[in-house]
């Protein structure tokens, strides 16, 4: 994933048909889209826009009373359920991937609990063969990718021994062989610069994974063991076990209202909020500010990004005239009454273009 984002990334949330992905979609964007309990009820991808909650911005716009505020967003895909034979146009199998295709991390919406009412389409409950059914489908059209792509290379290559023909046949058969043995793109180890033509095939199981096992009060104990054989069995991912019908009831409540019904529940359930900020840490995404009394902005950028990359986020020109930028932590200098205060005090640093973003710097670029 590239250091430089814009203030939106998107995430599919998909899972096979019934398994709560609607329900979630609906708590986390606050928009109507059919729940109903019968397979395929989401044929067109439902797309939604959420502001990334953040305390930092909201006290940073106060500072300045600032005239705009412009959050961090994620932008939520609900994807129609999956089946068996996906890959090979089952179901809505076709539509499905391409739309996988297009975001930056796969939510996998698994069901965790029974119910006698809500029909589940292979019937039984079973989290991880289920996620086992979607990644299965992922990997049969990766590979059906890769062998076309493949079959185009290896013509280059019998003819020339240019050394990017022959880096990209490398890539391209080590991939062919890890996803005929069902290892998704994403475990595959690759060099630098093989990755960096990975990255050009948008392959879908290459995408980074988030699990969310759909829970009933009930089953709670029992989801925290499928959690971890989740991550036991795949180090890179985070799985919650988020009960989506709660969730889905405490998003239409005001502020009172959700602090009684958590009081009679007995337990703090996890929210919406606990959601998106768990989205936001699987990205491996930092936030950084921008501010003055005309507006206030939150930035999104991968963990590891510098100065000069952080600038082209803001702008393309910062990033190109770059000369140097002046760094703050936000809370400090909030407390102490602002840029000015903290630069008295000594906190605001002078950083070169190579300079690694913290979460929580607040940033004033020099260019030219």
């Amino acid at each position: 994933m590239s250091a430089i984002r814009s203030h939106s990334l998107s995430i599919g949330i998909v899972g096979l048909p019934n398994a709560g992905k609607s329900t979630l979609f609906n708590s986390l964007t606050e928009n109507t889209v059919p729940a109903e309990n019968f397979p395929f009820c989401t044929i067109d991808k439902n797309v939604g826009v959420v502001e990334v909650p953040d305390p930092r911005l909201e006290s940073l716009s106060k500072h300045y009373q600032a005239q705009k505020v412009v959050p961090s967003a994620i932008t939520f895909v609900d994807i129609a359920g999956l089946v068996k034979g996906a890959s090979e146009g089952e179901g809505l199998g076709n539509q499905f991937l391409s739309h996988i295709r297009e975001v930056d991390m796969i939510m996998y919406v698994l069901r965790a609990f029974r119910s006698q009412t809500i029909t589940h389409i292979y019937e039984r409950i079973d989290p991880w063969d289920d996620f086992q059914i979607v990644q299965t489908e992922l990997i049969l059209k990766d590979l059906d990718t890769v062998e076309r792509k493949y079959a185009e290379i290896s013509k280059k290559a019998r003819v020339t021994k240019e050394k990017e023909i022959q880096l990209q046949t490398g890539t391209l058969e080590k991939l062919k062989s890890a996803l005929g043995e069902g290892i998704p793109a994403i475990d595959v180890q690759l060099t630098k610069d093989e990755k960096e033509f990975a990255d050009d095939l948008w392959l879908l199981s290459s995408k980074p994974r988030l699990f969310i096992l759909n829970v009933q009060a009930e089953s709670l104990s029992d989801a925290q063991t499928q959690i971890k054989m989740f991550e036991d069995r795949l180090p890179d991912c985070r799985a919650i076990a988020v009960d989506v019908k709660i969730v889905g009831d405490l998003s239409r409540m005001n502020e009172a209202e959700k602090f009684e019904y958590i009081d009679l529940l007995g337990y703090q359930p996890i929210l919406i909020d606990d959601v998106i900020h768990t989205a936001f840490e699987q990205l491996q995404l930092i936030t950084f500010y921008t501010g003055s009394e005309k507006e206030c902005n939150a930035w999104s950028i991968v963990q590891g990004a510098t100065a000069k990359e952080a600038a082209g986020v803001i702008h393309t020109d910062l990033s190109t005239g770059f000369i140097t930028a002046d760094v703050v932590n936000v809370e400090k200098m909030i407390a102490l009454g602002g840029y000015q205060q903290a630069k008295e005090k000594g906190l605001v640093r002078n950083q070169g273009k190579g300079y690694i973003m913290q979460d929580g710097d607040y940033m004033v670029v020099y260019s030219h």
